[in-house]
């Protein structure tokens, strides 16, 4: 049995970073135009992406938590680099972190890529302005991608006061803060989805699948929304807030696109 009372809480708390583990997994939609036959590769791509995501992440965390005493790993700050010191030799550790570093660079780079792509999709469909949907003589949305670098230093600057795994927590959960409503409302057009579809007469377990899926959707959404905290919920509004002056200004210019 475990040694501490499991609190509703800090289970809540915690799904809010798991499920920043798990963003982006509609990212493949997001180069639709550049796939080939994106009808099938996009649905293919972000299923079996996302299985194998959720396995790796099981497994890989389950090695610390059956090698590492409960006390010691709840104020480890490198559970990976504590357990290759501890079962592969003194200073092992130290060759794990530089892999993490490389691994993180290599998530920098694949995010900067996405975001800068579908700021340069939104423009081109009319969204954001036009100017971001300008590319270089490469191919490359250039505007696109400096903007969002930018917007990225600055969130990474307001948690500067911060260490690091406390600043890696509060930007994790703000981000998944800002992304909350937009997986919510998806969960919430299944539901919509599924009475369309119900009332076309089609097949009554498509329909219970979908319900189902709607509803686990909606009410992890909204546990996860409470496991938030004052402060990333806060500053998730704001950043929601702070797009709304281009959203009218862009409704104003181009109602068509952006309704």
């Amino acid at each position: 049995p475990p040694t501490a009372p499991i609190k509703a809480g800090e289970v809540m708390a915690a799904s809010t970073i798991a499920l920043f583990a798990m963003l982006g997994l509609e990212s493949a939609t997001v180069p639709a135009s550049r796939v080939h036959d994106p009808a099938r590769t996009i649905p293919r791509a972000t299923i079996v992406g996302t299985v194998l995501t959720a396995a790796i992440y099981l497994v890989v965390s389950t090695v610390p938590m059956l090698l590492i005493p409960e006390q010691e790993l709840a104020n480890a700050n490198a559970p990976f680099a504590m357990v290759m010191d501890r079962f592969a030799g003194a200073g092992v550790g130290r060759w794990l972190a530089l892999f993490v570093v490389v691994s993180g660079l290599g998530a920098l780079n694949g995010w900067t890529l996405l975001v800068g792509e579908l700021t340069r999709t939104m423009a081109a469909n009319g969204v954001m302005p036009a100017p971001l949907a300008r590319n270089n003589r490469r191919g490359a949305p250039a505007i696109a991608l400096l903007v969002t670098g930018v917007l990225g230093s600055g969130m990474v600057l307001m948690s500067y006061s911060k260490s690091l795994v406390e600043g890696f927590t509060f930007l994790s959960k703000v981000v998944t803060a800002a992304n909350l409503p937009l997986y919510l409302c998806c969960s919430l057009a299944l539901f919509v989805m599924w009475r369309r579809e119900g009332a076309a007469g089609l097949k009554a377990a498509n329909t219970r699948g979908m319900f189902g899926i709607a509803l686990l959707g909606t009410a992890y959404a909204l546990f996860a929304f409470v496991g938030l905290g004052h402060e990333p919920f806060v500053l998730g509004l704001v950043l929601a807030a702070a797009g709304l002056p281009l959203y009218l200004f862009m409704r104003l210019r181009r109602p068509a696109a952006v309704a």
